[in-house]
């Protein structure tokens, strides 16, 4: 989506445009928070402190772990002091994740939480796309 609205906006029409979007790229997709910086910074899009981007945010948090923990907090989720917390509390209230120090233990019911979670997540996303910018198709 974020791609497609840099596409659809009138300032990729200029070489301008292109060489300033084509510099900062990589900055723009490098995370979560770095996109919806650029959702809300650039096209007005703010979804940052709503309910289903912190739920979301609990699911790129159990990916982190899997991905780059290999089942633990990874060095980088337990270096800051609020994010560690945040963590260790929303894992477990929001996909049901158990916590054994720095493991994570997946639960029966973490897959479908966590489906619930990314599909609330979606829908909400679409949603306030399409109210700043009613004319795309999507």
């Amino acid at each position: 989506m974020l791609k497609h609205l840099f596409d659809s906006d009138e300032a990729m029409s200029l070489p301008l445009g292109r060489k300033l979007h084509a510099e900062v790229e990589d900055s723009i997709y490098r995370s979560w928070e770095s996109r919806r910086k650029w959702l809300s910074s650039a096209f007005g899009v703010n979804i940052t402190g709503d309910k289903q981007t912190q739920d979301f945010n609990a699911v790129i948090d159990l990916r982190n772990c899997i991905v780059h923990g290999d089942g633990r907090l990874t060095d980088l989720q337990v270096a800051k002091h609020k994010d560690f917390f945040r963590i260790r509390e929303q894992l477990p209230r929001v996909l049901g994740v158990g916590l054994n120090g720095r493991s994570v233990i997946l639960t029966p019911e973490t897959p479908l939480k966590s489906a619930t979670v990314s599909r609330d997540f979606i829908l909400h996303f679409d949603h306030a796309v399409l109210n700043e910018f009613s004319h795309l198709s999507i």
